[in-house]
């Protein structure tokens, strides 16, 4: 049994999916999202930037609801396929985006390289990829933040949700942020945390893989899918239960 924790509304695809292979999971979001309102800077840092990268589907949800797409000039990017798709739909322009879909596939386009004076506008949550910003401050250009939502910590008994998922036969935690790690680990009590680092763990990212072996899961329980989108996740998924076998 899998435990998927994606946020609400942005797990239906994948739960599709599993419903479709026939993968038993239970669906336990530990986080929300909700949308900030834009301040007058950050509509004017949006106007002028000279690039504009999405870190998520949700960045661009929120920002949808508040401008107007003909008032983004700049060239668009983002971290990963289903962003970019969202923003194709919403603005009608094409979106670079990395075949590695992580903070260090987006670092690694030809047209983040030689960015010295250009002022690069990241539109993210209330927190996350400093890795973007640092890299791109060394290589010369200006960073902003753009924030258009908040990650919100959904008020959960986590005694219970672990003996739920206990009771449930849960085997495998898919998470795909740091965030998501972290705060599972704090809903959970410390004397059930040894039965946490027992499980299997499908992350997406080399940082969460460090955060989850900061936390005590030893490295052989970790799978890394290839990115956060779903066919990536269903991929690991898979794997994953295929080694069971």
């Amino acid at each position: 049994m899998f435990l998927i924790t994606r946020p609400a509304g942005k797990a239906d695809h994948l739960l599709e999916a599993l419903d479709d292979s026939g993968v038993p999971y239970l669906y336990q979001p530990v986080i929300t999202t909700q949308m900030v309102q834009l301040k007058a800077k950050d509509l004017r840092l949006l106007k002028q930037a000279d690039l504009l990268v999405f870190v998520s589907l949700s960045a661009v949800h929120a920002l949808e609801q508040q401008l107007d797409p003909s008032e983004l000039t700049a060239p668009l990017l983002a971290v990963g396929e289903t962003t970019a798709a969202a923003l194709t739909r919403w603005t009608g322009r094409s979106v670079l985006v990395p075949q590695d879909q992580r903070s260090e596939g987006l670092l690694g386009l030809p047209e983040l390289q030689d960015v010295a004076g250009l002022q690069v506008v990241v539109v993210r949550g209330n927190a996350g990829r400093e890795l973007i910003k640092q890299s791109l401050s060394q290589r010369g250009a200006l960073v902003r933040y753009v924030q258009s939502y908040s990650r919100i910590p959904l008020p959960l008994d986590g005694a219970t949700l672990c003996q739920q998922w206990q009771q449930q036969g849960i085997r495998c935690v898919v998470a795909t942020s740091n965030e998501i790690l972290q705060r599972i680990f704090d809903l959970v009590p410390a004397t059930q945390q040894s039965w946490l680092c027992q499980l299997g763990w499908i992350l997406v990212s080399p940082r969460a893989r460090d955060s989850a072996l900061s936390l005590g899961i030893a490295a052989e329980r970790i799978q890394l899918a290839q990115s956060a989108n779903d066919d990536a996740l269903l991929e690991a998924i898979q794997q994953f239960k295929k080694d069971l076998l």
